[in-house]
């Protein structure tokens, strides 16, 4: 049997190397990075965890299955953290008034023929047919600008839907039910779970060449688990069309403050809060990690979220700034100032694709995929680690039938 070369040690090249091992193949798994994880790393500290990237993945069918075989434990989220806020003038569960409830309940009415979004459709378009100004402005852009960091008058509407139009071997099944609903983690953090796959992994013979940057070769087996820029480079000699339509994928920056306190802000129990733009904060949105997952702690624990699409001048602070920036945006969030015990900042200069019109049309026209190549990443229409288990098991499903 041949092997499979998987590029990437990151969470989606683990996971497919997962399920290629699963249905009988050899794997290699190669990186230029010195360590497994990707972007996904947790740091214990004397007042808490830190994760370096998500704090939790949406559990499925998938997820549960893979955990429990890797023997990886999953831990739901706390009932305080159904809550969720988005701030308009304070924070809100519910930031629309009268009169913007009315005109979405009329819009969605008016327009129950024409809900799909249109072909190359912004968010913020459809938001302003649809819903109206107010719902889109303090309730859609919020909401989908903590997932995808976006510009809402850029993001495509089709795609943040899973309404575009996409090629056969980039549609995936929504994913599969699980017993445990909503956002999961592992305990002792996100590393647990890198820990467990790459364990796992080794364990049944997988192979890791680490430290060691891989370019295409004409008649390889790979499955290339990479952000597209890099797949992009991987693939420049044995599909350069492909490689040039990849590179185009916009990368959007991210910075990550998580904060610890002596105490929790009594007016704030939850998920976390989102700031529209408009109502004075730089910032995206909290997290508000204590409330979200058992055993975040000892402190208060929160996570603040910057950058994206309409701030990307935030990778210039330096942490003195971003910590003052924080202090101030914390203070009008809460309206008292508490010292930190401690912030630990991580900066991600291409953290995410950027969902837009462009990304919509370079999914649309991307070039068939060379023989013996498979992709798997956040850039071909699932943003989220659940998106990339799902992809990761039909590529690996494709490959044992073709190969």
């Amino acid at each position: 049997m041949r092997t499979i070369q998987v590029v990437g040690a990151g969470f989606s090249g683990l996971t497919t190397a997962y399920y290629l091992v699963k249905l009988g193949c050899r794997v290699r798994i190669v990186d230029a990075s010195a360590r497994v994880g990707g972007m996904l790393k947790t740091i214990r500290t004397s007042h808490g965890l830190v994760e370096s990237a998500a704090n939790g993945l949406r559990n499925s069918g998938c997820v549960e299955a893979m955990c429990a075989e890797i023997g990886v434990p999953l831990q739901g989220t706390r009932r305080e953290a159904r809550a969720r806020f988005i701030y308009r003038d304070r924070p809100r569960r519910w930031p629309l008034n009268f009169s913007e409830v009315l005109r979405l309940i009329s819009g969605t009415a008016a327009n129950a023929g024409s809900l799909r979004p249109r072909s190359f459709e912004t968010v913020a378009g459809w938001g302003q047919r649809v819903i109206g100004a107010g719902a889109t402005d303090y309730f859609l852009a919020p909401a989908l600008g903590g997932i995808y960091a976006g510009d809402p008058q850029a993001l495509s509407a089709s795609l943040i839907f899973r309404k575009a139009t996409l090629p056969d071997e980039l549609r995936i099944s929504p994913p599969s039910r699980a017993k445990l609903r909503g956002t999961v983690v592992p305990p002792a953090g996100m590393q647990q779970l890198i820990d467990g796959l790459s364990s796992y992994l080794r364990q049944v013979g997988v192979e890791f060449s680490l430290n060691q940057a891989a370019r295409a070769q004409l008649g390889e087996v790979a499955v290339v688990c990479t952000s597209a820029h890099a797949a992009a480079t991987y693939l420049t000699d044995i599909a350069p069309e492909l490689s040039r339509q990849l590179g185009r994928i916009e990368m959007l920056p991210l910075v990550t403050a998580t904060c610890f306190y002596g105490s929790q802000p009594e007016n704030l129990r939850g998920f976390g809060c989102l700031f529209p733009r408009g109502q004075g904060f730089r910032s995206l949105g909290v997290l508000l990690n204590t409330c979200i997952f058992e055993g975040r702690g000892p402190a208060h624990s929160e996570t603040w979220i910057l950058g994206g699409a309409l701030d990307r001048d935030v990778l210039q602070l330096d942490d003195n700034a971003l910590q003052q920036l924080i202090a101030d945006e914390r203070q009008q969030l809460y309206g008292r100032h508490d010292e930190a015990l401690s912030v630990h900042i991580t900066r991600w200069p291409e953290a995410l694709p950027h969902y837009s019109i462009e990304l919509e049309r370079v999914l649309k026209t991307l070039p068939s995929l060379p023989r013996g190549v498979g992709l798997v990443g956040n850039y071909l229409g699932r943003i989220g680690l659940t998106g990339m288990v799902e992809r990761a098991a039909r590529v690996a499903e494709n490959f044992s039938h073709n190969l």
